[in-house]
This record gives structure tokens, C-alpha cells and sequence, in this order.
């Protein structure tokens, strides 16, 4: 019995996790692997198995997935349906849900989210640093960022934390700069969404000591692939600034957004992004902001990349006329995600 007892427990408990991975995909030679979907995300299928771990299989190569869980399903035109994946020819799946079935291409299949996952199942995101120092300009600089995203099909809240230190020997003086992203993205249309931001920011190179500014921006995303993202948009935004020996201003602007990324899961995977946003001034004529940053990540090994990114920061009026109007900066960091 003492030697029967034990297994027995191994089994009760062990049963059920098993019997969560039953969703079936097959590859395009043929193969079926058995597992969970854990999602689809920018072309990539997180697939968890028993015997060879957490696949990351990319979507373009798979032939048809089968589940009879419940899952949430986003195609390129920003339409979502729900309900379970049911048997459907090759390069189609098919979603089955309240006596309804949908055949849909899998080639516009953007996002697959299980039903119930739980709130750490739906963050992603990523850290990464770096540092650089050059001896003949005595110039030393520290950079680290983070990122991270909530993500449901219907809305994103993401935050965004980035810290620039550089330290110059020569004039023993610093030169910082630092900012604090936040953000919800939501999608009430098909190809429209609608964002609320915040933002707070500081950087000595402009004579900024802190802005803080809240607003909001409505817009088409133009692009939603397995490949690809494009979305434009406008909206207007208020700030409030705190310069080096100045007083304290408060401005209103408007606001227009650009953001595109590209993405391959080809080895080595790569990431690219490239956002801006401009800001002309409503309160003072003739002011204006922009705020540039691109970034290339390529994965070194699982979870593990390697990104060199830039930025460039525009102020055609600082809020002290002392300082310099422009700073731009390039970054090599290596980092992790999750």
C-alpha cells in the first residue's frame, strides 16, 4: 500500500495538467504535435508541450490547429470572434462558437488569446541595458529600459520606462535625461482605436526639469499582419513644464502619432519599431515638439536579444532659451524578454 499510495497521487494530480494539453497543430510536412496554445502574437504561435517544452512555431509554416477550448480571435480588418477551433482544410481554421461556424484564412490571422488565461499570462514585456565609454572625450553613459504590455484583443495598457545618465569628465557635469510612459489603447472599430497617454519626462540637455502631460489621440491602424503594423493619429494633449530658472508653464498642443513595426520570426528573430510624435503648439504659435525613436532588437538566444536603437528629442522653443533645442543619442544594449 505505502509503495501504491505514492504513485497514485502522482497520477490524481498530473492527470489534469496533462489532459489541459489536447490542442493539436500540424506542421506543413504533415507532423501533429499535441500541447496548449498559450497564444498567437505578431505571427508567432506559443505552443506548450509535455515532451519538448514551449514551442515558438511560426504561423506562415503550420498546415491547421484544432482546440475545443474557447479562444479569442483577431483577423488583419481588426474583426474578432470567439469560440473553439474545429477541424478545417489545409491553411484554414475553422472557429465554432454558439451553432455558428466561421472558415477563416489563416494567412489573416493576427491574434489567438485563450479564454480564462490568467492576468500574468496576458503581460509581456522586456529589460534591457547598456553602457558606453569613451576615454578621449571622457564621456560615460549608462542606459536601461522597460518595457511592458496588458494585452487583451480589445485593448492594450502598456508602460514604457527609460533612465540616460552620461557623466563628462572634463567639465565634471552631467547631462540625463529620463521618462516614464503609460498609455491605454483600445479598439471600439474594426480599424480604428482611440488612446489615452501619459507621460512624464526630464532631460537636462533641453533645461527640462520634469514635464508632465496627459491627452489623448484617435486613428487608423493602416496595417495589422502577421508581418507588419502601421497606425497613424491625432488627438490633443495638455503639460505642464518646469525649466531650469524659469517659471512654470502650462501649454495645450496637438498631437499626431506615427508607429510602425516590422517583425520576422526567421532566425536570427527580428524586431524593428519606429514611432513618433509631433507636437505643435495651440497655446504658443509657433512651438514646436518631436519626440523620434527607432530600435532594431535581434534574438541571441531564447528570450535573450541584443538592440540598438536611437532618439531624438526637438524643442524648437525650451522652456529656458539657454539650453540646446535638439538631443539625439544612439544606444547598444542586450536585454531579456518575457
Amino acid at each position: 500500500m505505502r509503495r501504491f499510495l505514492p504513485g497514485a497521487l502522482i497520477l490524481l494530480f498530473s492527470a489534469p495538467l496533462q489532459a489541459q494539453r489536447t490542442d493539436v497543430v500540424t506542421l506543413g510536412n504533415g507532423d501533429r504535435i499535441t500541447g496548449e496554445i498559450i497564444n498567437l502574437n505578431r505571427g508567432r504561435l506559443e505552443f506548450k508541450t509535455d515532451d519538448a517544452g514551449t514551442l515558438y512555431l511560426e504561423w506562415d509554416k503550420l498546415a491547421r490547429v484544432v482546440a475545443a477550448r474557447l479562444f479569442e480571435i483577431e483577423v488583419e480588418d481588426g474583426t474578432q470572434y470567439l469560440g473553439s477551433l474545429g477541424a478545417a482544410p489545409a491553411r484554414t481554421i475553422s472557429v465554432v462558437g454558439a451553432g455558428v461556424t466561421t472558415p477563416l484564412q489563416m494567412s489573416v490571422v493576427t491574434r489567438i488569446s485563450p479564454i480564462g488565461r490568467s492576468f500574468w499570462q496576458k503581460i509581456d514585456g522586456s529589460v534591457d541595458a547598456g553602457f558606453n565609454y569613451t576615454r578621449s572625450s571622457g564621456v560615460a553613459q549608462l542606459n536601461a529600459n522597460w518595457n511592458q504590455a496588458y494585452r487583451r484583443p480589445a485593448f492594450t495598457f502598456r508602460t514604457a520606462l527609460s533612465l540616460t545618465a552620461t557623466e563628462k569628465e572634463n567639465d565634471e557635469g552631467r547631462d540625463d535625461r529620463g521618462s516614464f510612459d503609460a498609455s491605454f489603447l483600445r479598439y471600439p472599430w474594426k480599424r480604428w482605436f482611440f488612446t489615452f497617454v501619459g507621460r512624464f519626462e526630464t532631460n537636462e540637455s533641453l533645461g527640462l526639469t520634469l514635464r508632465s502631460q496627459v491627452g489623448g489621440a484617435v486613428g487608423p491602424r493602416l496595417v495589422n499582419t502577421n508581418r507588419a503594423q502601421l497606425a497613424v493619429g491625432a488627438g490633443v494633449v495638455v503639460n505642464d513644464e518646469r525649466g531650469v530658472d524659469v517659471e512654470p508653464t502650462q501649454n495645450v498642443e496637438a498631437l499626431f502619432l506615427f508607429g510602425w513595426s516590422f517583425f520576422t520570426y526567421d532566425r536570427p528573430k527580428t524586431t524593428l519599431d519606429v514611432t513618433t510624435q509631433y507636437y505643435p503648439s495651440l497655446s504658443d504659435p509657433g512651438r514646436n515638439r518631436i519626440q523620434f525613436d527607432a530600435g532594431v532588437k535581434q534574438e541571441l538566444m531564447k528570450d535573450f536579444f541584443v538592440s540598438v536603437s536611437g532618439y531624438n528629442t526637438y524643442d524648437s522653443r525650451p522652456p529656458n532659451p539657454a539650453f540646446s533645442s535638439n538631443d539625439v543619442g544612439v544606444v547598444l544594449s542586450v536585454g531579456w524578454s518575457y
